[in-house]
């Protein structure tokens, strides 16, 4: 299994996938499933935007996925200027 540059929290895994395209994206997966996930882009500036997230998610868990990246964006931009 291979494992890709993430931060955890809870049961959300905040995944930044190497050479991924831009613009600056965050995968926020919630359990084991890879469906559960939202696809956060985030600025340079560091504010947040939905850009997918699967139907099988609650609107609460969007937010929640939301809120995580923007609490941890600073760690999840140095992710991906080191891995992308």
């Amino acid at each position: 299994m291979l494992l890709l540059p993430s931060i955890k929290v809870g049961a959300w895994r905040l995944v930044v996938i190497p050479g991924d395209h831009e613009p600056r994206h965050v995968h926020a997966r919630y359990g084991s499933a890879e469906a559960n996930e939202v696809v956060a882009e985030i600025a340079a500036d560091g504010t947040v935007k939905i850009r997918r997230a699967n139907r099988a998610l609650s609107r609460a868990q969007v937010r929640r996925a939301l809120e995580l990246v923007a609490e941890y964006s600073a760690g999840l931009m140095q992710l991906w200027e080191t891995y992308c």
